[in-house]
C-alpha cells in the first residue's frame, strides 16, 4: 500500500491529484484544514485542504466485516440499542476472500513507515535547541503512529468484497477521525443500502448522504437556556472534571445571553470555593456584565441563593471540577444537588480528552442527573471523532461547542450540521 499526502484548495481538485497520481482506485483515508504561508508553521498563512489517500498495489481494495443481520438474532447487541437504525430483513452479503496479500502488503508498508520514523528520530537529534523543529518532529511521529495503528486494525478487520470504493473511503475517514470502528461500519453498510445506485460513483453525493444519515443519531438542545416554565428561572448546573472550562463556558454563555436579550434577568451562584482566584474570576465576570452573583457551600446556601434569584429569567451555577475517581468529591457534590430536581444538569467535556476517559467520566457523573453536554477546546483537537461516539452512546442532546478563550465570543449552540462538517468538511464540497 502506497500512502501519500497531497495538498488542495478544495476538494475537487485534491481528487483530482490523487487520481492523476494514485489512478483510479485510490482511497481517501483523511482529510484536515492546515494553514501554510507565512509565520510560524503557516499560523498567518491561508487555509487549505490536506488529504492523505492510498493505493493498494496487490489487492483489491476492502470492505468493512460484514455484521450479522440483527433481524435475525433473538437479542439485540449494545451496538444496535446504541444506534437506532432500522434494516431490512434481508440485507445485502458482502463476499470474503483471501487476505493474505493484503496482509503482506501492509506489513511491507509498516515497515517503510518504521524507516520513516527511524529518519526522523535521527534528525530529532541532530537539532540544537530549536523549539519549532521539535514540535514538529513529535508531530509528524504522532502521525506516523496513528497512520501504523490504522493500517494493522484494518488488516485484521477489513475483508474483501463487493463494496463501492468511495463508501470504504469514507469509513477509513471515519475510523482515522476518531469515530469508532463499529459505529463506523455500521452506518457504512446501511449507507450501502440506501443510496441510489445510480449516484455511488459521485463521491460529493456519497458524502452528504453519509452525513445525513450520521445526523439521525446525533441529539442536540439547541435551546438549552429557553425557560420551560414563564413562572420560574431556568436553572442551569456545570458540571465536569477538573480542567475543562466550566468557569469560562458559563460566563460566555452568561455574556451572550446578557447581548442577545438585554432584558434578561440573569444570576449567577458558584460553589467552586477550592481554586485560588475562583470566585474572584466569576466575580469579576458578573461585574462586567452586570449581573448579581451568590457563593454558596452547601445545600442550605444553595436553597437561599435559589430563593433570592426567584425572580429571574436564568440562573447559571459554577461548581468545582470534581475527579471523577474521587467519590468523595463526587458524593459531597451529590449531596449539595440532591434536593434539586428541577436543575438542568449539563456535563462540561473537552474536545481533546481520551475517548476511554470520556467514557469514565460520563458513567461517574451519570450518578447525578445529566441532562445535556458542552463540549469545550474544539480549537485545540484534531479529532472530533469522540464527541461522536460520546453521543452514540450516552444520548445526551449537546447544547454547546467552545472554540477559544475569548468571552463571550468563543462559544456557539450546537447543531448537527457544525458537528458534521468538523468530521466530514462537508463545506469543502461546496467550495
Amino acid at each position: 500500500m502506497q500512502v501519500k499526502k497531497y495538498t488542495a484548495s478544495n476538494m475537487q481538485e485534491a481528487i483530482k491529484m490523487i487520481k492523476e497520481d494514485l489512478g483510479p482506485r485510490a482511497i481517501i483515508m483523511s482529510t484536515r484544514k492546515v494553514r501554510k504561508g507565512s509565520g510560524a508553521f503557516g499560523m498567518f498563512g491561508k487555509q487549505i485542504l490536506e488529504v492523505t489517500a492510498a493505493r493498494d498495489e496487490t489487492t483489491k481494495s476492502s470492505a468493512p466485516k460484514a455484521y450479522t443481520n440483527p433481524v435475525s438474532q433473538p437479542t439485540h447487541s449494545e451496538y444496535e440499542k446504541e444506534i437506532n437504525y432500522n434494516p431490512p430483513a434481508e440485507p445485502r452479503k458482502i463476499t470474503s476472500g483471501e487476505s493474505s496479500l493484503q496482509i503482506e502488503s501492509l506489513q511491507s508498508d509498516i515497515t517503510e513507515l518504521k524507516d520513516l520514523v527511524q529518519d526522523l528520530r535521527q534528525g530529532f537529534r541532530r537539532q540544537i535547541n530549536d523549539e519549532a523543529t521539535i514540535t514538529h518532529l513529535r508531530y509528524e511521529l504522532s502521525e506516523l503512529k496513528n497512520i501504523v495503528k490504522s493500517l494493522v486494525t484494518q488488516s485484521s478487520e477489513l475483508k474483501s468484497g463487493d463494496m463501492h470504493d468511495n463508501l470504504i473511503a469514507l469509513f477509513q475517514q471515519l475510523c482515522f477521525n476518531g469515530i469508532e470502528d463499529r459505529f463506523a461500519r455500521r452506518l457504512i453498510e446501511e449507507v450501502d443500502k440506501k443510496i441510489p445506485k445510480k449516484e455511488i460513483d459521485n463521491f460529493s453525493y456519497v458524502k452528504v448522504y453519509v452525513a445525513r444519515m450520521f445526523m439521525q443519531v446525533l441529539k442536540i438542545n439547541a435551546a438549552p437556556t429557553a425557560k420551560a416554565n414563564p413562572k420560574e428561572p431556568r436553572i442551569l448546573t456545570f458540571l465536569g472534571p477538573t480542567g475543562v472550562g466550566k468557569t469560562t463556558t458559563l460566563a460566555k454563555i452568561a455574556g451572550t445571553e446578557k447581548i442577545n436579550h438585554p432584558d434578561k434577568k440573569i444570576g449567577l451562584i458558584t460553589l467552586d470555593t477550592y481554586r485560588i482566584a475562583a470566585v474572584q474570576q466569576l466575580q469579576e465576570y458578573a461585574r462586567i456584565i452586570k449581573v448579581p452573583i451568590r457563593v454558596v457551600s452547601d445545600t442550605k446556601q444553595m436553597k437561599g441563593a435559589i430563593q433570592e434569584f426567584d425572580s429571574k429569567d436564568l440562573i447559571l451555577i459554577d461548581t468545582a471540577g470534581r475527579s471523577q475517581r474521587d467519590e468523595i468529591q463526587m458524593s459531597e457534590l451529590r449531596e449539595i444537588l440532591r434536593p434539586f430536581r428541577d436543575f438542568t444538569n449539563l456535563l462540561v467535556l473537552s474536545a481533546t480528552t481520551k475517548d476511554s476517559d470520556l467514557l469514565e467520566i460520563t458513567k461517574r457523573f451519570s450518578t447525578i442527573p445529566l441532562h445535556g453536554t458542552i463540549f469545550t477546546k474544539l480549537d485545540e483537537s484534531t479529532s472530533y471523532g469522540s464527541i461522536f461516539n460520546h453521543s452514540i452512546r450516552f444520548k445526551l442532546p449537546l447544547s454547546y461547542l467552545t472554540t477559544g478563550q475569548n468571552v463571550p465570543d468563543d462559544i456557539e449552540n450546537a447543531s448537527r450540521e457544525r458537528l458534521i462538517d468538523l468530521l466530514l468538511n462537508i463545506s469543502t464540497l461546496e467550495e
